[in-house]
């Protein structure tokens, strides 16, 4: 009797577990030289390195080539429905497919030498569905549309597009009718083939507005490219978070009254002002009053931004109070409020926040140990980013300010590093760790938008939100002649 009740009180663990999972086995008719990788694509905010908090994580689960097994299975936790992308590399092919995964799947993925794919198992309908109608994104049908970037003219791409609209459409009808329909599966479905079509025509119309050449849009042919978002753009249910494509144009519509109530001015450093974040946060909030999830996902999206894009405070901590009453139990609360602390101690005459790295030489080096003559620091995300186009500010300063180029690229081994850091009279590397990332984002709150810092010869900031900009860097330069002037 005793084992039978530890069984029933067993039983119902086993169920929640069963339910939370789905089980997923990637399988090859035989051993061949191919590789596949499932990432599931993870639709929630986390930090990442130079935007603050991203809205979509890329997790890899598994990864396995054909070579020496045919089978591979893997169990995910999941509590709700997600995406997931499935990449095919081998014999010179190279594809990606989308699955659609829910708790409770139980998916075998079959793949074969020739860069196909079949599904077997437990609503394998769904990934066959998707196989057939959707690409990763509607930009993989340019060429099969015909589309010509060297040429201006490419609207029949935009009828093309029209017409797989209308066949993704009527082929979903036709499985509805054989299938159980997923609501979270309708919402990225429709949300997908509602949304790409409009991105197709503004991409079209767009490139006929500039001729093929870099040239600045005039308000009128922004008003028009906003139309079509304004137009065409519909909300859909929460799942539709489930799109990419989606996302972006809900960002998007709820963006645009905004920026036309308050446009920028010409001597503005960032893409929104404080105005139009105040404005499209409040309009946000009210638009999705009956869709918690794109509300929260809405308003994380614009205090993430108030927070990191606009150099001054004011916005991000007005918007903060609001969103900590809205959203109590919000793990971004205190992301946000840490965020705005550290850049409360980079304002103008602070001393710079004292970080030890490494130098070329592999000797460790302090921030503290750089004072003596004005300082700018360039934080590169990449090998030898920003270094072309410094190089008339080195000359114009050479022997009155110090440039240090601080590598915060995750991932790169110092030996890598050495190989392309060259230092030079008064041009300085060093190389931070993953573990000194994390520091310097604390404490120097880095960020891609604001590459510079500029020090005076004291150790004292005279300005840390700094933005590249092209082909000369007018704002970085007018701070070094602060620095220099002191």
């Amino acid at each position: 009797m005793k084992k039978l009740a530890l069984l029933l009180l067993f039983l119902p663990c086993l169920l929640a577990k069963a339910q939370n999972t789905a089980n997923l086995t990637l399988s090859a008719s035989s051993p061949d030289d191919i590789t596949a990788t499932l990432v599931l694509e993870d639709v929630h905010f986390h930090p990442n390195l130079g935007t603050g908090l991203a809205d979509t994580k890329l997790e890899t689960v598994v990864s396995v080539n054909f070579k020496e097994k045919t089978t591979e299975s893997t169990v995910i936790q999941l509590n709700e429905p997600k995406m997931m992308r499935l990449q095919y590399a081998g014999k010179g092919i190279s594809k990606t497919w989308m699955l659609f995964i829910q708790p409770g799947d139980d998916l075998t993925i079959n793949l074969s030498a020739n860069g196909d794919v079949s599904y077997t198992g437990k609503n394998a309908g769904y990934q066959t569905f998707l196989k057939n109608y959707f690409l990763e994104n509607q930009y993989q049908y340019l060429p099969v549309f015909g589309y010509k970037p060297s040429q201006i003219e490419n609207k029949s791409v935009v009828q093309q597009s029209d017409s797989l609209k209308q066949i993704r459409l009527d082929a979903y009808q036709k499985f509805k009718s054989a299938n159980p329909a997923s609501p979270a599966f309708e919402a990225y479905v429709l949300a997908t083939t509602a949304t790409e079509p409009s991105l197709i025509r503004k991409m079209i119309q767009e490139k006929i507005m500039r001729r093929n050449r870099v040239i600045k849009l005039d308000p009128a042919q922004r008003k028009e490219l906003e139309d079509f978002t304004l137009t065409d753009f519909k909300v859909l249910p929460d799942d539709a978070l489930l799109s990419q494509a989606y996302r972006d144009e809900l960002r998007n519509w709820t963006l645009i009254p905004s920026t036309r109530k308050f446009p920028l001015g010409a001597e503005t450093r960032y893409e929104i002002s404080p105005e139009a974040l105040k404005d499209v946060y409040a309009f946000s909030k009210e638009k999705m009053a009956n869709n918690p999830k794109q509300k929260e996902y809405l308003l994380t999206y614009w205090l993430n931004y108030a927070a990191t894009a606009i150099p001054t405070l004011e916005t991000a901590k007005t918007l903060l109070q609001d969103y900590k009453t809205t959203f109590p139990q919000s793990p971004y609360s205190d992301y946000i409020t840490k965020l705005i602390a550290v850049k409360e101690t980079l304002q103008p005459g602070s001393p710079v926040p004292d970080v030890t790295l490494l130098g070329t030489d592999s000797a460790a080096v302090s921030f503290s140990k750089l004072s003596g003559k004005p300082l700018c620091v360039v934080y590169a995300f990449s090998i030898g980013q920003h270094e072309p186009g410094m190089k008339a500010l080195e000359d114009k300063y050479a022997g009155k300010v110090t440039f240090l180029y601080v590598s915060v690229a995750s991932g790169i081994p110092l030996g890598t590093w050495k190989q392309y850091a060259k230092d030079r009279p008064g041009v300085k590397h060093l190389w931070a760790s993953d573990e000194n990332i994390s520091i310097l984002t604390e404490k120097h709150a880095i960020d891609i938008r604001y590459p510079f810092l500029v020090a005076d010869g004291a150790g004292k900031i005279i300005s840390r939100w700094i933005p590249q900009e092209f082909p000369a860097n007018k704002t970085l330069d007018a701070e070094l002649q602060k620095a220099v002037g002191k």
